[in-house]
């Protein structure tokens, strides 16, 4: 035990003996550990931004095309499925959805940008977003909308409140949280009726059907007879299956989120060269004294704890200033771009793991040298 706290000790000791390399180390490890951290910010960033609007909807089961995979992707179905639906034992109430993806027009800067435009009854619970459910009066004169509070600034800086959807007036009335995604940068809320002025779709078509359950009701039941009764031409999901199948899809249907993944790896691969040269200097520098420790009877397996150790330090002293750094920039990218970018707890310990599998891994490799080390070679 006294072998193992002088170890760290001398480690230590190592570490911090030049100011100015320690300085210079910690910024390296912090470098690779930044690079891994903000892939995985990014990763997150399109994961969540993928299902925000799933998750804000009111509903326990929804009803969707069976082609719309994933969720986000437009594929409408006859509302005759919302009537279907409404027949099975156990569903209290049906409520109809329609999303179009249509042009929007600052009338102060004249620039067209795509934004997401979703209709509901606003007589019928659709959504979980207190600003829409205390505000939806708002929304029952034609014309009127709710703009994404977390819209681009483009979007959001309208002279007396009017824009244009589809050259189509538009009379912002109220906004509400709810964040960009890697499709739109920007979304409306309105009424059914201003939804089938604006985008000139039919009421016999809707994009999804929202379920409510009674109080009591089998979810596996209701979904197995809702799948009984509906054509093959749709498909029954609870919120909770819809939203796992959803990010499944974005973690491995689609080539961004592999390509991000491979950035983490890259940033691991970056991090172990970084540190090896680190490590690899630090026992060169101190062959002579590893010599000596060697001579008075301490075996490789105490050099070994000693440069183990001091890797182990290294990734410690790197990785707070990374996740510090990190966060800062990913909440100024959430700023800036309305995206749902940061990272959790699970993904700081992850990088935690990370940061010492690498550090250990160089520390390994830079060891070949002590192993091989004969004291009478320099004496």
């Amino acid at each position: 035990m006294l072998k193992l706290v002088s170890a760290v000790v001398f480690s230590f000791r190592l570490l911090v003996h030049e100011r100015g390399r320690l300085i210079a180390s910690v910024g390296g490890v912090t470098f690779a550990l930044l690079l891994m951290l903000l892939q995985i910010g990014f990763r997150n960033a399109l994961l969540d931004s993928a299902i925000q609007l799933l998750r804000q909807l009111d509903a326990d089961v929804l009803v969707i095309n069976k082609e719309k995979d994933p969720f986000l992707a437009m594929n409408r179905m006859h509302n005759e499925r919302l009537y279907q639906a409404l027949s099975v034992e156990g569903v209290e109430s049906a409520s109809p959805l329609w999303v179009a993806l249509e042009q929007w027009k600052n009338l102060e800067e004249q620039t067209l940008h795509p934004i997401r435009v979703i209709g509901f009854n606003p007589n019928k619970p659709t959504f979980l977003i207190d600003e829409v459910n205390e505000n939806v009066d708002k929304l029952n004169r034609i014309g009127t909308a709710f703009l994404d509070s977390h819209s681009r600034d483009s979007y959001g800086e309208l002279p007396d409140d009017v824009a244009q959807v589809n050259l189509r007036e538009i009379k912002i009335v109220g906004s509400f949280p709810l964040g960009t995604d890697f499709e739109v940068d920007g979304s409306l809320i309105v009424s059914d009726e201003t939804f089938f002025e604006l985008t000139r779709q039919s009421p016999d078509w809707i994009e999804i059907a929202l379920l409510r359950l009674k109080p009591g009701a089998d979810m596996d039941l209701v979904l197995e007879n809702l799948a009984l009764i509906l054509p093959g031409d749709v498909r029954a999901f609870s919120k909770a299956q819809l939203i796992d199948r959803d990010l499944d899809y974005w973690r491995t249907g689609t080539p961004i989120s592999v390509i991000l993944l491979v950035g983490v790896v890259l940033g691991f691969a970056v991090g172990v060269v970084i540190c090896y040269q680190i490590l690899y200097t630090e026992v060169l520098d101190h062959l002579s004294e590893f010599a000596t420790l060697k001579a008075m009877g301490y075996g490789n397996d105490y050099i070994q704890i000693v440069v183990m150790v001091e890797s182990v330090l290294l990734s410690a002293l790197g990785f707070v200033p990374s996740i510090l750094l990190g966060s800062l920039m990913l909440a100024a990218l959430g700023w800036s771009s309305g995206l749902p970018a940061s990272v959790g707890l699970g993904d700081a310990l992850n990088v935690g793991l990370l940061a010492v599998s690498m550090c250990t891994l160089a520390g390994t490799l830079a060891l070949r040298k002590v192993r091989t080390l004969e004291p009478a070679e320099l004496f």
